[in-house]
C-alpha cells in the first residue's frame, strides 16, 4: 500500500476501503447461501443415486454363487467378471481371471448349451447341403478344430445336413489376443455388440528370458502351423516335426513382426523341451510365448489369421 510523504494515504489506496453497500452484500450473502445448498442437494441425490445402483446391480460375489449353482447365472457373471477385470490392476485381474476361466470354458469350449449364450457371440448354424467343417467354421472366421470343442461327438466325416452345431461367430474381427507379460497370462476377449467385451479365454504362459524379452506392441497373427518344423535359434538347425527335440508342441502361431518393433521368429507355440514348472510363468524363451499344449489349441483354434495381439 503507497502512501504519500505526509503519511496520509493516496486516492488508490483510500479506494480500497470505500464501504460496501450494505444491500448489495446481502444479496450476495443470500446468492453464497443458495449455492451452497444447491451443491449440497446435488451431492445428496448422487449418492442417494449410487445407492439405489449398488442396491439393484448384483454384487460380483453374488454372481458368482448364481453361476456356480445355476447354468443361467453363467453369461451374467462372466460379462460383469469382464467388466470389472478390465479395470482392475495386473495382480488383482490375474486373479479374477484365473476365477472366471472355467466359466469362459464352459461357454466357448464345451458343448454346453447355456442360456443367452447368444449374448457373447455363440450360436447355432444348420449345416446345409454341400457345406465341411472347414467351411462352416471359415464363414465364422474360427478354425474348424473348434468344432469339436463345442459339439458333443463332433464327426467331420459324418456332417449331415440339419444337424445343428454350436458356433462361435467373430466374423466382424471382434476377437483379440492379449499377452500380459507381468502376469504371465494370454487373454482371449471378443467385443460385445452390447458394448464391451467379454473374456473367452486366460491361460498361463512362459515369455523370454531377460536377455531376451518377449517384444511389447500391437500386432496381428500371421500363420497359423500344426506340426511345424522347428528352427533351433542357438545352433540354427532345422529340426522337423515328430522329432523329440523339436520342442514346439506341434504349434506355431506366428506374428507379424512390424508391429513389435522388427523382432522376426515370435510367435505362441506349446513347449516340450522340459517340464511346465521349469518354465510356465517364467521368462524363459527366446522372446516366444510358451503355452501348454491344451490351451495352445484353444488359441490356435480359436485365432486365425489377421487376429489382433496386443503384447505388454
Amino acid at each position: 500500500m503507497r502512501g504519500k510523504a505526509d503519511g496520509s494515504l493516496s486516492s488508490e489506496a483510500r479506494c480500497l476501503f470505500v464501504p460496501a453497500d450494505p444491500k448489495r452484500s446481502f444479496q450476495a450473502m443470500i446468492r453464497t447461501a443458495l449455492a451452497a445448498l444447491a451443491l449440497l442437494a446435488s451431492a445428496s441425490l448422487s449418492h442417494v443415486a449410487s445407492a439405489q445402483a449398488a442396491a439393484t446391480t448384483p454384487s460380483l460375489d453374488s454372481l458368482y454363487a448364481e453361476a456356480q449353482r445355476d447354468p443361467a447365472g453363467v453369461v451374467p457373471f462372466l460379462v460383469e467378471g469382464s467388466r470389472v477385470l478390465a479395470t482392475l490392476a495386473p495382480d488383482a485381474a490375474r486373479r479374477l481371471g484365473d476365477t472366471l476361466e472355467p466359466f469362459a470354458s464352459r461357454a466357448f469350449f464345451s458343448a454346453e448349451f447355456l442360456p443367452g449364450m447368444e449374448r457373447l457371440g455363440l450360436t447355432t448354424h444348420t449345416v446345409a447341403k454341400g457345406e465341411t467343417p472347414v467351411a462352416i467354421a471359415a464363414r465364422h472366421d474360427v478354425g474348424a478344430g473348434l468344432l469339436p470343442y463345442l459339439n458333443a461327438a463332433f464327426d467331420a466325416k459324418k456332417l449331415r445336413v440339419g444337424q445343428r452345431l454350436k458356433i462361435l461367430d467373430v466374423s466382424r474381427g471382434e476377437l483379440e489376443l492379449a499377452v500380459d507379460r507381468s502376469t504371465y497370462r494370454l487373454a482371449a476377449w471378443r467385443q460385445l455388440a452390447e458394448g464391451g467385451r467379454v473374456l473367452v479365454l486366460f491361460a498361463p504362459v512362459g515369455i523370454g528370458a531377460a536377455n531376451s524379452p518377449t517384444p511389447t506392441g500391437h500386432t496381428r497373427i500371421t500363420k497359423r502351423v500344426l506340426d511345424p518344423e522347428w528352427t533351433d535359434p542357438d545352433t540354427r538347425r532345422v529340426i522337423p516335426a515328430g522329432d523329440p527335440r523339436n520342442v514346439l508342441g506341434g504349434y506355431w502361431i506366428a506374428l507379424d513382426p512390424e508391429g513389435l518393433g522388427g523382432r522376426r521368429g515370435i510367435g505362441i507355440h506349446g513347449y516340450t523341451g522340459s517340464p511346465a514348472d521349469d518354465w510356465l510363468e517364467k521368462p524363459g524363451s527366446h522372446g516366444c510365448v510358451r503355452m501348454l499344449n491344451r490351451d495352445v489349441d484353444r488359441v490356435y483354434q480359436l485365432a486365425t489369421e489377421g487376429t489382433v495381439v496386443e503384447m505388454r
